[in-house]
């Protein structure tokens, strides 16, 4: 490691290790730090940090650009960014630097850290009068020095690479290793076959017991009156199907059955009248006057003073708005009943998952307090709109529920079966992600591994489904390839040295 050491300039460059150095200053005279340059496209271009190692928190990258000829390069648009993947369940980090030209092709930009470990630094360099060059290093919070990775030019030309291929995609050969058979051993390398498969995935959402709304009742009059007895005389109480509610007193609707009385005795005497009677009975029933009480009023041939009032549908009270003795006018709901069976779990679905979703699909509902453990139910409606808070829709799921334990605003675990049928698949072991996009390590025969971009569908279980760069039959590594990846990355960084 070269020593380091104090140059005492105007401006100041110091050494930060692995033969990196870092620009503190502006030199005297137009000089330009030292730093080990790449040859990028028509470019050099060189980067160092401080300190060095970089640690989290804030730190000081320093960027030298020069042209073919070694002259500084000004006034060019320089985009510095440090990347961390996302790894298992931690996610992707990204710090962008911010950048300020500080002499003639020496660019400083201030980044920040967020965690130790490594780190890829990707550098845009856009020209005043030339064509975009993009450069990689990578850097460790614990390691001297960058490493250089490789260096491209969007559309080929002098000094691109396999990432400069215009559609993003690995050219033949990039990245590619040999590993012998004791090796593979050593390293625990094991490979599997692209195959079809049967795949199902499954759709995890929260969900909301509510009531279903398609059976709410509301207990109203067509005519005014007063409450004289009240059986339904709270809210939440339960109430089965022509069970009495409350009784009532109304002079419209003893009228009417006075009428609907008089009528009858003249129809009697007189054909003619016939229409009349049957007049007045249709206003009762248009009154909701149930057909028992019409033939009992008819029967008896008296009106009757005091009225019952029966349930339609049997559920829970969850709104009551009169008491005993109260006047009610036309219009008025006295009462709102609900049924508890069937009732409906609304689940909160992200939109990534909404295209898997269909109405009539399989669903579990699992509350662990619940007898069983779980409910079984299909998917009746997936709202169009999305919560803008949350980027979910609401899917309805029904499900029975005799014994009225799924009660509303209990929240519950949704599990939505899909079945994707059958499809190309990959073990999930085998697939790195590496940012925008996903590779696979494709076992060649005699000991060569090479890197494959593959585009993924939806993820089964330990599987993916594969939509393009696989075919049955290819095998791929599922045990080992963070080990082969890193040995291509520094394949690839000792033959761009």
């Amino acid at each position: 490691m070269r020593p380091k050491a104090w140059i005492p300039l105007v401006g100041v460059v110091v050494a930060v290790g692995a033969g990196a150095w870092l620009w503190l200053g502006r030199p005297s005279g137009g000089a330009v730090p030292d730093l080990p340059m790449q040859q990028v496209g028509d470019y050099q271009v060189g980067v160092a940090t401080s300190p060095d190692p970089p640690r989290p928190g804030e730190n000081v990258a320093t960027i030298v650009v020069k042209d073919a000829g070694g002259k500084p390069v000004r006034g060019a648009q320089v985009d510095p960014r440090f990347v961390m993947e996302a790894m298992g369940q931690m996610p992707r980090m990204e710090s962008r630097g911010k950048v300020t030209e500080v002499s003639p092709g020496v660019y400083r930009a201030t980044y920040g850290l967020s965690m130790p470990g490594e780190w890829d630094v990707h550098v845009k360099l856009t020209p005043q009068d030339g064509t975009p060059v993009s450069a990689d290093w990578r850097l460790s919070t614990s390691v001297d020095g960058l490493a250089f990775v490789s260096g491209s030019v969007p559309g080929g030309g002098a000094g691109a690479t396999a990432e400069a291929a215009g559609d993003g995609t690995l050219a033949p050969g990039e990245g590619e290793v040999r590993i012998d058979p004791t090796r593979r051993q050593a390293l625990g390398i094991r490979v599997a076959p692209v195959e079809m498969r049967e795949l199902a995935t499954r759709v995890r959402a929260a969900g909301r017991v509510a009531w279903d709304e398609t059976r709410v009742r509301d207990v109203t009059f067509k005519f005014g009156g007063f409450v004289r007895t009240l059986t339904a005389d709270f809210v939440g109480r339960t109430v089965r199907k022509g069970e009495p509610l409350l009784t009532f007193y109304s002079p419209e609707l003893l009228a009417a059955q006075q009428e609907f009385i008089e009528s009858n005795a003249a129809a009697s005497r007189d054909p003619g009248a016939r229409d009349l009677a049957a007049a007045a009975k249709r206003r009762l029933e248009l009154w909701d006057i149930p057909a028992a009480q019409i033939e009992g009023i008819a029967r008896e041939g008296r009106p009757r003073d005091v009225l019952p009032v029966l349930a339609p549908v049997t559920g829970v009270v969850t709104e009551k708005r009169v008491v005993n003795g109260s006047p009610f006018n036309p219009g008025d709901v006295l009462f709102r009943i609900a049924p508890l069976d069937p009732i409906w779990v609304m689940a909160s679905v992200f939109q990534s998952d909404l295209p898997l979703v269909k109405p009539g699909a399989p669903v579990t509902i699992v509350m662990p307090n619940l007898e069983g453990g779980t409910r079984t139910g299909r998917v009746a409606f997936v709202d169009p709109m999305l919560a803008p808070e949350t980027r979910s829709s609401a899917v309805r799921v029904e499900v029975s529920n005799p014994r009225g334990d799924l009660r509303p605003g209990m929240f519950v675990d949704v599990n939505l079966e899909v079945k994707l049928g059958r499809r190309l698949a990959v073990p999930e072991s085998a697939v790195l992600p590496t940012g925008e996009r996903r590779v696979v390590f494709v076992d060649l025969g005699d000991g060569r591994l090479a890197p494959r971009e593959v585009q993924l569908g939806a993820r089964a279980g330990d599987w993916y489904e594969v939509r393009s760069g696989l075919v049955a039959g290819d095998r791929v590594v599922t045990s080992g390839n963070f080990l082969i990846s890193s040995e291509a990355k520094l394949k690839t960084a000792t033959e761009k040295w």
